[in-house]
């Protein structure tokens, strides 16, 4: 039996409560009738959390249109891209689609004059915003007009000044492709698996930048070229802990769009500008400079929101670095009372957030918990986590929210529990090449725990804070310290104390957010 389609149930879903009013109007105009049954049918489908076709078939029963239901839907998915694809193209901020479909359909009427003008602000566009196959793509039509032409001159210049212009631009696309990929085979395996943990791994990052092209940001032609040096650079310092020069490359970046005009940064830009802000906090914090991070914060929520899914990436990404400012300097309890009204918030923003992005959020906001003592709360915020479905992003704040649920558990006296979820996590983690040896440590005595007298945990934690001080001065290992403050949390179990004042007095961070 032939498996139902849900790719209109998809698409319906997908839209935005503008984007249904704007079709609803697209298709009375575009549709002979009133309530015509194309809109009828996306409202029926509109309105069921499952798709059901039995049940659209017995809603419509004696409708001519449910015979080949298969067709009308065919036809409402291109109706709904059709209005989608005109909604977005009023309201886009790259006016190029539609100066070069207007220029083609002033060509085919023959009003060539009027078609060259508009390739002229065609042209104009796509240079201030580096769309390089777009200037190309009105090159192709300029010679095109020409030969149609019979314009002999123009085809002379062409052949003297265009042609080269042509090849210029290529080279600098080509350029711009080699920076991107740079970029991308640095960021590919973080975006997997978080940090450098092993020499061979460092080693294969290195290499990457001998290449006599990467040596200079000069040899970077374009905007968008350079942007991606300093981007790559900075990933590559940021994995191998050099904070200073991290922050050299990301304070560079984030100066390149504050010297733009406000009206060029739209778009990609805007978003590019956005994680540069975010980049360059992380360096601040890692170097302590907690006011400057705050500056940052306030720019982020500074910029306009053009669109709802920029107003939630803005929202979730500055409240999650908010967090994660709490979280660094200790102030767990301050964090959780002043962050009540995001977390209320948070349910109409969750749905926008990139998986990576949402996972980071629930590790953060289960540390922060868990860090304030409240420990049902933290549970809540890991189990999050531990259920999201995308496992090819972020690794490695999933396999550390696995040792976190091992803690929380612990703090809550789950010793049965525990013992179970110690072999799990153990499983997990020797599976995918992620066990280390801070998690090691943690998982043998937590494996042992259960049995342990008062007087053997505390041996236990003594063995423990010894192992993993140690561990601090390796230069892969030291990497776990910074997903969760093992040391700190040790000291307030060998001395009785409270973790969120042994972590403030460790960091000298008493102050430092008044």
């Amino acid at each position: 039996m032939k498996t139902v389609s849900l790719e209109l149930f998809r698409l319906i879903k997908s839209l935005t409560k503008q984007e249904k009013r704007y079709f609803k109007l697209f298709a009375s105009r575009h549709v002979i009738g009133g309530e015509n049954k194309y809109v009828q049918l996306f409202d029926a489908i509109d309105k069921q959390d499952e798709y059901d076709e039995v049940k659209i078939k017995k809603k419509f029963k004696g409708q001519r249109f449910t015979k080949q239901l298969h067709v009308t839907k065919n036809y409402l998915y291109k109706l709904i891209l059709n209005s989608l694809r005109q909604y977005h193209e009023n309201k886009s901020e790259d006016p190029f689609p539609v100066l070069l479909r207007n220029a083609q359909l002033l060509f085919e009427k023959g009003l060539i004059q009027q078609s060259e003008k508009i390739l002229v602000k065609a042209m104009k566009t796509a240079l201030e915003n580096e769309r390089f196959l777009q200037v190309l793509e009105v090159y192709r039509w300029k010679h095109h007009i020409i030969h149609n032409r019979n314009d002999l001159k123009g085809l002379e210049n062409y052949v003297n000044v265009d042609f080269q212009k042509e090849i210029d631009i290529l080279n600098i696309y080509k350029n711009y492709l080699e920076f991107q990929l740079l970029h991308d085979k640095i960021f590919i395996p973080y975006w997997k698996r978080g940090g450098i943990r092993k020499a061979e791994e460092k080693e294969v990052y290195s290499k990457l930048f001998e290449d006599e092209l990467y040596q200079d940001i000069n040899n970077a032609k374009s905007f968008n070229a350079r942007m991606f040096y300093h981007n790559a650079r900075f990933l590559y310092y940021f994995q191998i802990a050099e904070w200073k020069q991290c922050l050299k490359h990301m304070q560079m970046q984030v100066l390149m769009f504050e010297e733009l005009e406000p009206a060029q940064r739209k778009g990609e830009k805007e978003a590019n500008y956005i994680s540069s802000l975010i980049n360059l906090y992380i360096i601040q914090k890692q170097l302590h400079q907690y006011q400057e991070g705050l500056l940052n914060l306030r720019k982020l929520r500074a910029i306009p929101a053009s669109s709802s899914t920029l107003k939630s990436r803005l929202f979730t990404r500055s409240y999650n670095l908010e967090i994660d400012l709490y979280i660094s300097t200790g102030q767990f309890r301050k964090g959780v009372f002043n962050l009540q009204s995001f977390v209320g918030e948070l349910a109409d923003h969750e749905k926008q957030i990139q998986s990576q992005h949402r996972i980071g959020l629930y590790y953060n906001l289960a540390y922060l918990n868990f860090g304030a003592g409240k420990y049902d709360e933290a549970l809540d915020w890991i189990n999050r986590l531990l259920d999201e479905p995308d496992l090819k992003t972020r690794e490695d704040l999933y396999s550390f929210g696995r040792i976190l649920n091992l803690f929380i558990h612990y703090e809550l006296g789950n010793d049965q529990l525990l013992e179970y979820i110690v072999k799990s996590t153990y499983r997990f983690l020797l599976k995918r090449k992620r066990l280390y040896k801070a998690e090691s440590i943690v998982l043998k005595f937590l494996k042992k725990y259960p049995n342990f007298t008062d007087r053997q945990i505390l041996k236990g934690f003594r063995e423990m804070y010894t192992e993993l001080s140690a561990l601090t001065e390796n230069e892969f290992e030291a990497r776990a310290f910074e997903y969760f403050d093992f040391i700190s949390w040790l000291e307030s179990k060998l001395e009785n104390r409270d973790f969120e004042e042994v972590s403030i007095e460790r960091r000298g961070t008493v102050n430092v957010l008044l």
